[in-house]
């Protein structure tokens, strides 16, 4: 019997990791959402019973710490692993490259701040808040989904010049876990940055912008894995995540790994 809790599990790879975990009908999952009431979350927990919604912001430090304090009182004040996939960005300004940010410091703000709130501060917090009921668990593992967008290689590679908000923020993720692994491995707690891979998490009709952005990056994409076809589906992605969860130990603890569990195959 394992526990685990998933920050931004409403949706996308969130939503598929409770999917996946609550099938054990073994494991405790607790799903933490901005909004309890999400119809796509709470119609996996009315069917599956080891499935436990809790109320968190990861950018409020209150709400993460009141979150943590509920987990405790349903996994009796242990966890195994915490998975933080909380993410956000600008949409508006996604495409743009660095020589297109403005000269606006308030605009800057904005442009960084829904990345930066979510993996940088959220991670902080979230990671902070949860960090004494990992003590307490068995397997000690802490895990925050990152990019290969922030790998230098994959970028000087590749030549995606755009998303630049996104891939700092991760890249400051990586750096972060490798922080909190250093300071926690003599308390016996793992820390992982993993990247799930390009994943489809695009809900509904996509629009034909987005469509066309993706061409782009697929052939981009291609330059380091010429047989790529396109977007994996968050089952597929979410799979292979949980095996190199599975896997995490001392001798990972620290790095940025693919869903595929090397420093290679980011796709």
């Amino acid at each position: 019997m394992s526990s685990y809790a998933i920050t931004g599990a409403s949706k996308g790879i969130g939503r598929e990791f409770v999917r996946q975990l609550a099938a054990d009908t073994t494991n405790t999952v607790l799903a933490i959402v901005r909004n309890p009431k999400s119809r796509e979350i709470s119609d996996l927990a009315s069917t599956n019973s080891n499935v436990h919604i809790i109320k968190g912001d990861v950018t409020d430090p209150q709400s993460i710490l009141e979150a943590a304090s509920a987990a405790a009182t349903i996994t009796n004040g242990k966890l195994d692993v915490l998975i933080h996939n909380s993410n956000a960005v600008d949409l508006a300004t996604v495409s743009s490259n660095p020589t297109q940010m403005p000269f606006d410091a308030q605009a800057i703000r904005g442009i960084f701040d829904p990345s930066l709130s979510t993996a940088i501060y959220g991670g902080l917090w979230t990671t902070n808040a949860f960090i004494p009921l990992i003590e307490k668990g068995t397997q000690k593992k802490i895990v925050h989904i990152s990019s290969a967008m922030a790998d230098l290689d994959f970028i000087n590679k590749t030549g995606v010049s755009y998303a630049l908000a996104y891939a700092v923020a991760k890249a400051g993720v990586n750096v972060q876990v490798a922080k909190y692994a250093a300071e926690l491995a003599p308390r016996g707690i793992n820390v992982l940055a993993l990247s799930p891979g390009w994943v489809n998490t695009w809900e509904g009709e996509k629009p034909p912008e987005v469509v066309q952005a993706e061409k782009i990056m697929l052939k981009e994409f291609q330059i380091v894995e010429p047989e790529l076809k396109g977007q994996v589906q968050p089952e597929e992605s979410v799979t292979k995540c949980l095996q190199v969860i599975e896997g995490l130990n001392e001798k990972t603890s620290g790095l940025l790994l693919s869903h595929n569990g090397d420093q290679k195959r980011w796709l």
